[in-house]
């Protein structure tokens, strides 16, 4: 019998491991035999120095569901994907397992897992005078269009910070290897009675006193008192509708403790099946002084309309379930939605039908709304798109590009879940963005209770009332 083989039925690997950090002899060896071992030895050294590596590779793959399907399969996740392929961050196995898959990839970088010293960010520069201002800071790894990777030590996430770019920390762990499957593209047909009459409950006037709630807050910016009240406040507002589960959940952000607010209403038929609604409540100025963020548009508006469907749906028994998600900390570097597209993914069995990102609802009422997603979420646009113009008259500009990824909608993107943002427009937004002057007297409720009511609406259309299951059934 050959020595290893000998070696490997007599020794687990984890004794022979043992074996490295002892100076006495195990076994008493010359020769051939020697050679055989101590290269034996030499090879799980290498596989276990290998496996304490983070590679940031490109993969040059077209993008489409099934290049997407391959890459989840071999590496969990990816943060970006452009029109020649996808970033992802992966060790060595997993690396190793791309190539044997046939896909060509290019190492960007490389560094220790447990190293956090350094980090690795997305930054998306609007102009080139952006751009140029961030090269005179950092030297990019990697660039395509609006968009370029670094890596910078955390005395230099504040220079980040005053650049005033938008930029999210590249989140290093490990996803389970999966692929998720495709949901079934939702058919619209006429317009459903029902529906229609539960969007009646969401009403401009009362969804104007709510981000008015929020602004009074003063602030809710990370590091402010208002960030932690708004938090109180949703709880509150939660827990006053029926059949919700609210939890709060802490995530890290640097050396900030923070809170998401999430509400479950479980599904009655597929509970494990999962609608997202989300939006970011959060604000931030450009000018740097947090201490007055009042954030109306951006985002009371998304944070309301997100309490304000689960108001409408108070009760309501669906076949999925839907999470009601406050996200924190996305103007920041959207590590609320982290956090939660990251538990989603690590949670077995649970499949992600859809996700609702309201990001900036309400700047003037020219009754269109941009709609962005990606290869995986165009059939969600569609949906969205067909769904609001009947119920709402509201017309879409569809943006079907994976490479628009600064909102809380592309965390749900890097783990291969379906995921729109709806947006007042693109990329003309409201001209208060991120000023002082983001406030409810220069917001338009009648286009956030349309974008608000297209959601829903759209929501319905896949997670059906229980008269309309009947109806099938019949």
């Amino acid at each position: 019998m050959h020595l290893i083989s000998r070696i490997c039925r007599i020794l687990p690997v984890g004794i022979a491991l043992a074996m490295l950090s002892t100076s006495v002899p195990v076994l008493a060896l010359g020769g051939e035999q020697k050679v055989e071992f101590d290269q034996f030895i030499k090879n799980i050294r290498e596989e276990k120095r290998l496996d304490q590596i983070g590679y940031l590779i490109f993969a040059k793959i077209t993008p489409s569901r099934t290049s997407e399907d391959r890459i989840l399969a071999a590496a969990g996740s990816y943060f970006y994907a452009s029109d020649e392929g996808y970033l992802a961050h992966v060790n060595y196995v997993r690396l190793d397992r791309m190539k044997k898959s046939g896909i060509e990839t290019q190492i960007i970088d490389k560094k220790r897992l447990d190293d956090e010293q350094e980090s690795w960010y997305i930054v998306w520069t609007e102009n080139s005078a952006q751009e140029q201002k961030v090269k005179a800071l950092f030297e990019p790894l990697y660039q395509n269009e609006h968009t370029m990777i670094i890596r910078i030590r955390p005395e230099d996430r504040e220079r980040l910070i005053a650049a005033r770019v938008r930029f999210s920390q590249i989140d290093e762990s490990l996803l389970p290897t999966r692929v998720p499957a495709m949901p079934k593209p939702c058919e619209f047909r006429t317009v459903d009675p029902a529906i229609a009459s539960l969007l009646e409950f969401v009403k401009a006037d009362e969804m104007k006193a709510d981000v008015q709630t929020l602004q009074d807050l003063k602030s809710r910016a990370v590091g402010q008192p208002g960030n932690v009240t708004a938090v109180k406040w949703l709880v509150e507002q939660y827990g006053k509708i029926p059949n919700l589960t609210v939890t709060t959940p802490t995530f890290q952000s640097g050396a900030n403790n923070l809170q998401n607010v999430l509400a479950e209403q479980k599904g009655t038929v597929d509970p494990k099946t999962i609608i997202v609604v989300c939006g970011h409540f959060d604000s931030t100025v450009s000018s740097g002084n947090m201490s007055y963020a009042p954030g109306a548009d951006d985002n009371g508006t998304g944070a309301i309309g997100v309490l304000t469907i689960a108001r409408a749906l108070a009760g309501k028994k669906l076949p999925y379930t839907v999470l009601y998600a406050e996200m924190n900390a996305e103007e920041i570097g959207l590590y609320g939605s982290k956090a939660v597209a990251k538990t989603l993914a690590g949670t077995a069995g649970v499949t992600i039908k859809a996700v609702f990102n309201m990001d900036m609802l309400a700047d003037k009422d020219d009754n269109e709304v941009a709609v962005i997603g990606n290869t995986r979420s165009n059939w969600l646009i569609d949906a969205f798109k067909d769904a609001a113009l009947a119920y709402t008259g509201l017309k879409s500009n569809t943006l079907y590009d994976s490479k628009i990824w600064y909102s809380d909608h592309s965390s749900f993107w890097n783990i291969g879940a379906s995921a729109i943002c709806t947006i007042e427009g693109y990329p003309d937004m409201t001209p208060y963005y991120h000023t002082t002057n983001d406030l409810v007297v220069n917001i338009a409720p009648s286009m956030m209770q349309k974008i608000v009511r297209g959601n829903l609406a759209t929501l319905l259309i896949m997670n059906p009332l229980p008269a309309k299951i009947a109806a099938k059934e019949r």
